[in-house]
């Protein structure tokens, strides 16, 4: 193994599925939230190993979204990690030998969350977590893989939501080097286009959100209370920097489509 490859996080992956031992009991965090798991479904939704403890309750209102229509999903108790945190002494070092190996090793890891799709029968695999995506669908291209947004396209009924809203996209830059495949951002758009009466002002990503001044440029140019974010990173970034401002509601795009679902005005 490359010396640039923590063989410890590998193991750790490969023996419990996460980076960490020390990482929440995935069935706790599903059972206290409401979310199936390990069921027989269409669509297996991978949350991303680091995401479930972080975020459950983004995750809550996804699953809400999808109950609403039917749509028919499952979760795993045990994720593998796409291993997407051993990428960063490789990209840092810009080793590509390095980084073709953690590409491989992502790809086994990966394999065991195809193996529990294909048993549970799910004919597509949805990816809520940004970093996963793109290493996904290089791992396996020709497999059925979707970002989420897709899929709240897919159960978003027709509704009017005469709102503005600020929308940072984020930049992927850090994905780009994960993985050639390109992130899907156009499946965030169709959201937004379907809603009636809605109003996007895109906030621009010239540097990183965890960058200083790409964060100070993220919050200098909001323009309204009500910021929607696709990425996790961004979103954690946005909550942490922008509550003690008070004056602007930061929410996922699943929290921000089932509002508009629940408030909004229908034909």
């Amino acid at each position: 193994m490359h010396s640039l490859i923590d063989q410890k996080t590998v193991e750790t992956i490969r023996t419990t599925g996460g980076t960490s031992r020390n990482l929440p009991d995935r069935t706790g965090i599903l059972e206290r939230y409401g979310l199936p798991y390990d069921r027989h479904a269409e669509n297996l939704i991978i949350s991303g190993c680091q995401v479930l403890p972080l975020l459950p309750h983004v995750l809550a209102s996804l699953a809400r979204l999808f109950d609403r229509t039917g749509f028919s999903y499952t979760f795993l108790s045990r994720e593998y990690c796409c291993g997407n945190l051993l990428y960063r002494p490789a990209i840092k070092a810009r080793n590509d030998e390095a980084l073709e190996e953690c590409r491989e090793l992502s790809k086994e890891f990966i394999n065991e969350n195809m193996r529990q799709a294909r048993k549970l029968g799910a004919k597509r695999v949805v990816i809520f977590c940004s970093p996963c995506y793109p290493i996904y669908m290089h791992a396996f291209p020709g497999e059925n893989i979707i970002f989420y947004p897709s899929a709240i396209e897919e159960v978003l009924e027709e509704v009017t939501f005469p709102e503005r809203i600020d929308y940072y996209a984020g930049c992927y830059r850090l994905h780009r080097r994960l993985s050639p495949a390109a992130m899907d951002l156009a499946s965030t758009d169709r959201v937004f286009s379907k809603i009636e009466g809605l109003d996007v002002h895109r906030i621009s990503a010239p540097k990183c959100c965890f960058d200083p001044d790409g964060l100070a440029h993220m919050v200098r140019n909001i323009e309204t209370r009500l910021m929607v974010h696709v990425c996790t990173g961004c979103y954690g970034q946005a909550k942490n920097n922008l509550a003690e401002r008070g004056d602007v509601e930061v929410l996922m795009l699943p929290e921000f489509a089932e509002r508009v679902v629940s408030t909004g005005l229908r034909p």
